[in-house]
């Protein structure tokens, strides 16, 4: 399939104002799914790499995707989310195929068809322009208004269009990843810093720190700190280590500064998230 055989046949649109759940299990998806998150900040692991979702991140799926969210919404989070099929040639299907957990997962359930290239793999992006376009082709979808099913479908084309953009753009897709997957194998090192990773990849740290804010919507420092977050509070709701411990445990150089950095960036202390448990499923 070309990219100019893609006519989106959407079969699911909503906005939804609920957290997902950390410690459900991985699903798989059996149709594309693009989400887009607002005034919202956690994660998403794809394929067991892990991705921070921050406001305005958009993130496509491929069929057969494996993925799995942790996400808190603040006061006016929302994601809004789509599952389609790239082509009409499985409009008979009009009810969402949706997920299953990794022992339901049935891939005869999962439509033939070719990907394209530009569309065959995940992808986690920092981009405010889908926010109106989704929103309009959620609405449309929604409210049924005339020729609903076309008008939606031409404008999540559109979206697909900017997600290969921006990932054509950027050519530093290939260094983030390098560099995010050697963050999450030493974020425990409380010692790691902009200039030890710049060194490790020959970049200057400052260049280094643009590339991966290009990409992900985060300076370098705020990626590796966001990344620790993510890390702590999975510990906080799954484990029993103190607060000292789960500080040590990511590489934060004290539990004050963990106290300081959890505040300043999930808005209450350790403690109290760990008591309110405040994400619900999804």
């Amino acid at each position: 399939m070309q990219i100019s055989d893609v006519n989106p046949h959407i079969r699911y649109a909503r906005v939804h104002r609920t957290a997902f759940h950390a410690n459900d299990s991985i699903r798989i998806c059996y149709d594309c799914r693009v989400f887009f998150f607002d005034d919202a900040s956690g994660s998403i692991k794809i394929n067991h790499t892990e991705y921070p979702i921050t406001s305005k991140t958009a993130i496509y799926l491929p069929p057969e995707t494996e993925y799995k969210f942790d996400v808190t919404f603040h006061t006016n989070g929302k994601a809004i989310v789509l599952d389609f099929d790239l082509t009409n040639d499985n409009s008979c299907i009009q009810s969402s195929l949706g997920t299953a957990f990794l022992k339901n997962f049935n891939k005869a359930l999962v439509p033939p068809y070719t990907l394209p290239d530009e569309l065959s793999q995940p992808m986690v992006k920092i981009m405010p322009q889908l926010d109106h376009m989704l929103t309009q082709c959620t609405d449309n979808f929604l409210f049924r208004k005339p020729h609903f099913r076309e008008a939606s479908s031409a404008v999540l084309k559109l979206c697909l269009l900017e997600f290969i953009h921006q990932s054509n753009s950027s050519g530093c897709t290939k260094i983030c990843e390098e560099v995010m997957a050697y963050i999450h194998s030493n974020y425990t090192d409380a010692s790691l810093t902009n200039q030890q990773i710049a060194e490790k990849f020959n970049y200057h740290p400052n260049h280094l720190s643009n590339v991966i804010k290009h990409e992900t919507g985060m300076s370098l420092h705020k990626y590796l700190i966001t990344y620790r977050l993510q890390i702590a509070k999975n510990d906080l709701l799954t484990t029993q280590y103190d607060i000292g411990e789960i500080a040590q445990r990511c590489g934060f150089c004290s539990e004050a500064y963990f106290i300081k950095k959890f505040r300043e960036n999930i808005g209450t202390t350790p403690n109290v998230y760990r008591r309110r448990k405040i994400h619900t499923e999804f």
